[in-house]
């Protein structure tokens, strides 16, 4: 496919319909305490998601403090706290609720129900109006403390790990809404059984991300990432121990849609309430420095959701530094940018070529440099596209065996070309490298803008002839304030 549209054309602007973006403003990472007129009791375990319909976060159910009971209540948050006193299903804690964006049904499952001290596996859904048990097959075993999401790309919820009546779990689930069932699946590779870890789902990387978590079993506290995309789990653990949170678990844990990232507050090393705020863009996690002094103590086993219209992250009761909790944080994050890689590439003789980038940001000059090129290679084609999915109806990755790339993938869509040639390395026999610089206007409407980006290798042979021998990883861009 990339050979029929000539690697050497004349090229677009990679900015070229970047004044289609929708506007966003520049903002500060902080922590705010909000005060509303009214307040659920303290509680912890209790689920959390989106309404769309409702254009609000429903929460239900809990646990209380000792002495402890299991709630059945109904609230919606969109800055005010609302009791739908009429509303309730089985009691449940330590449950998961997550919504089904292609009809806004949300779901939970098991948990700790009908009792403080019960354990269920029945399937429970939110109609707009009421929750509604639905009859299911292939139902996972009773669990609580496990995590759930629901993948957007391919229509079902994903479900891992918990824990039993005896033991904590380490399998996968799926559950499709449009047949009601429940399968197992059987995959290469899974992270190792635990329970209370962070599991959302990245739309914008279309991934299943996982970190850290418990196994009771063993008594391990797990800091681990991992990422799944339907057809396998992989451990995308950063090498280095200062890009990733330390091992915990009961963290408060959701993506920012807005922002294109996984947010993560707080959690428990098994020794201590951990009160930091992190944000994973891919393949790295990074510590955020707050503007103001304002932290949530509830920094474990709280009730936390992500409100798309207001853009903010909330955080309702749970355990910390001062005991249990009804206080509402939000957290607001600032609108930076960021570049991360995915993917894999085709190596040459050196192995993988490499793929780094400044900080891609309105205003600036944004530089993408492809290393670990060989010091004969001629010239790199850096592919520009809007999308790491398609490409003209076409779906990503898609095989180069075409043009001679056996076994190498195309990573992003092919909207934008540019060819740049490599620069040799200062000391003879080092790899050479290459690079594209944009400039990115001074636009408000262009921060949250992603851009994919992917270098192809090209050696032109002294008969003339193109030779396409290599490619880089992917990267994903998200242009900043």
């Amino acid at each position: 496919m990339l050979g029929s549209q000539s690697p050497m054309r004349s090229t677009l602007s990679p900015l070229a319909c970047l004044a289609l973006a929708a506007a966003a403003t520049a903002q500060a990472p902080q922590w705010l305490l909000i005060t509303p007129t009214n307040t659920p009791i303290s509680r912890r375990d209790a689920g959390m998601d989106w309404d769309q319909a409702g254009n609000r976060l429903l929460m239900f159910g809990g646990v209380t403090q000792t002495p402890g009971a299991v709630l059945a209540d109904t609230w919606s948050y969109n800055g005010q706290w609302t009791l739908l006193s009429t509303v309730t299903s089985n009691p449940r804690w330590g449950h998961k609720l997550v919504r089904n964006t292609a009809n806004n049904r949300l779901m939970m499952f098991g948990g700790r129900s009908p009792t403080i001290s019960g354990l269920a596996s029945d399937t429970v859904e939110w109609t707009g109006a009421a929750w509604v048990t639905v009859p299911t097959t292939g139902a996972p075993a009773p669990r609580f403390l496990y995590g759930m999401t629901f993948d957007q790309a391919r229509g079902v919820y994903v479900l891992f790990g918990g824990r039993g009546f005896t033991a904590t779990f380490g399998d996968t689930w799926e559950y499709a809404p449009t047949t009601n069932t429940w399968t197992q699946r059987t995959l290469v590779d899974n992270p190792t059984p635990r329970e209370e870890m962070a599991m959302v789902y990245d739309a914008s990387l279309q991934r299943v991300i996982l970190f850290g978590g418990y196994d009771r079993d063993t008594d391990t506290v797990y800091g681990d990432t991992w990422t799944f995309d339907g057809s396998n789990w992989v451990d995308v653990t950063p090498a280095d121990p200062a890009a990733s949170p330390s091992a915990r678990y009961r963290t408060q844990t959701v993506y920012d849609s807005a922002r294109l990232r996984t947010v993560l507050f707080g959690g428990f090393d098994g020794t201590q309430i951990q009160q930091q705020t992190f944000e994973f863009t891919g393949n790295v996690w990074s510590q955020v420095t707050m503007t103001t002094a304002v932290v949530p103590p509830n920094a474990t086993e709280a009730v936390h959701g992500y409100d798309p219209t207001r853009r903010r992250t909330v955080v309702f009761g749970g355990f910390g530094t001062t005991g249990f909790s009804s206080a509402t944080f939000e957290f607001s994050g600032a609108t930076t940018g960021f570049f991360s890689t995915f993917g894999a590439g085709c190596p040459t003789s050196l192995g993988e070529p490499t793929l780094t980038s400044t900080t891609p940001r309105t205003n600036n000059a944004w530089t993408v440099t492809y290393g670990n090129l060989p010091a004969d290679n001629e010239l790199v084609m850096a592919v520009y596209g809007f999308s790491n999915s398609n490409w003209n109806g076409v779906p990503l990755p898609l095989d180069l065996g075409a043009i001679g790339l056996a076994g190498c993938n195309l990573l992003v869509s092919a909207d934008a070309q540019v060819a740049q040639l490599t620069v040799p390395a200062a000391n003879p026999g080092d790899p050479a490298s290459a690079s594209t610089t944009i400039n990115v206007p001074n636009q408000a409407s262009l921060v949250g803008v992603t851009l994919f980006v992917q270098g192809v290798l090209i050696d032109i042979t002294p008969l003339g002839d193109i030779a396409l021998p290599a490619t880089t990883p992917g990267g994903r861009a998200v242009i900043g304030s």
